[in-house]
């Protein structure tokens, strides 16, 4: 068996029998923890641009492209608790074909790390999870489905035909957003905001949740607070406090930490 074979191999197998076999110096070994074939939701994380920047602690590494203008990937993540498959990786040549269009959907907003790094990351963490999927048992099929939700779930329009729009002056009641976005995402999603330097509430995020076919309405309540608890740790995002009033802060590509400043 070729070396390549023997990779694609062991990780095939890891995928069927449930267990991880970590990726060490080119090959596939060991049993150490279970893989979690076993999620039921997913959730598909936007992110708005304009916001981001707030919640990094170090000001300096972030930057906006100017081809940003939209809501963008941050990625697409099965609930589970257990450990992905190390030994898949994804190779740059995997993602060439739909690559101008991650560049647009699914960027980084860290200077200094080429986008195929991001792209990676997220595949190894997540991306080897929903492999158990097999609408999304390739990297370009899992990168396909994240670009064809984000394509469905067309945020902006919804928004702006409500007339809620950027504004460092006007906030908004998240009910008037969530009644916006109901009738396109259903009840079973979050929106996560970060706190300014001024104490505002910045919307920052949009948790959608679905099934593992990529259909709406997913909510396990006692597997999603254990994915949150691993996720979110030492995250400045937090859900969108229902008490006042939240802000849709503009895109400033020339200063993204403090937009509204």
């Amino acid at each position: 068996m070729s070396y390549d074979k023997h990779i694609l191999w062991a990780c095939t197998a890891a995928l069927v029998t449930g267990w991880v076999l970590t990726y060490d110096n080119g090959l596939c070994s060991g049993n150490v923890t279970r893989h979690s074939c076993n999620w039921t939701c997913m959730q598909l994380t936007l992110q708005w641009p304009g916001s981001f920047c707030i919640g990094l602690n170090n000001k300096t590494i972030c930057q906006i492209p100017q081809t940003v203008s939209n809501w963008t990937i941050h990625g697409l993540w099965p609930m589970r608790t257990g450990h992905c498959c190390d030994c898949w990786p994804v190779f740059h040549s995997h993602l060439q074909e739909i690559e101008p269009e991650l560049i647009q959907l699914w960027p980084s907003f860290l200077k200094g790390q080429h986008y195929f790094s991001f792209w990676k990351e997220e595949w190894i963490k997540h991306g080897t999870c929903a492999g158990c999927e097999e609408s999304m048992g390739s990297p370009v099929l899992y990168f396909q489905a994240a670009v064809k939700l984000r394509k469905l779930f067309d945020i902006e329009s919804v928004l702006e035909s409500v007339g809620i729009k950027t504004s460092c002056d006007v906030s908004y009641k998240p009910e008037d957003i969530r009644g916006a976005l109901t009738p396109l995402l259903g009840t079973d999603y979050d929106l996560q905001c970060v706190t300014d330097s001024k104490g505002r509430e910045a919307w920052m995020q949009l948790k959608i949740h679905l099934f593992r076919n990529q259909t709406l309405g997913c909510h396990k309540q006692e597997q999603e607070e254990k994915f949150n608890t691993l996720a979110w740790f030492n995250s400045p995002a937090h859900l969108c406090p229902k008490n006042t009033t939240i802000f849709y802060v503009p895109i400033n590509y020339e200063n993204p930490h403090e937009p509204c400043n």
